[in-house]
């Protein structure tokens, strides 16, 4: 089960939208871009490019643990977007909270 709460630290994946890949490759990917191992109590953010999943990676005492978020069609996750040009910055759990409990509204049908 996934545990997530404020005193953990939160890694956004800006380049990685590859929601097919499990453990061992979003390992590869945290290794490859930011050039370091997993850490207990770190989370990484993925969100596909259609941008109506999101994917949480826990690591937690030698166990991954790995949660997806997904919208219904007609709903998906903001934009997440930061100046500059790496391909990994940290987000506050304020902002992960937000980004997970706020649905965008792809389209307005009026009737």
């Amino acid at each position: 089960m996934l545990s997530i709460s404020e005193l953990g630290r939160f890694y956004y994946l800006r380049n990685f939208h590859d929601m097919r890949c499990k453990y061992a490759r979003v390992l590869s990917v945290i290794h490859q871009q930011m050039d370091r191992e997993a850490q207990a109590g770190e989370v990484y953010i993925m969100m596909s490019k259609d941008m109506q999943t999101v994917r949480l990676y826990s690591y937690e005492k030698h166990s991954c643990s790995l949660y997806e978020k997904r919208f219904d069609k007609g709903y998906k996750f903001m934009r997440v977007f930061h100046e500059g040009d790496r391909k990994v910055f940290s987000i506050s759990w304020d902002d992960v909270v937000v980004l997970l409990g706020s649905p965008v509204v792809k389209t307005l049908k009026i009737k």
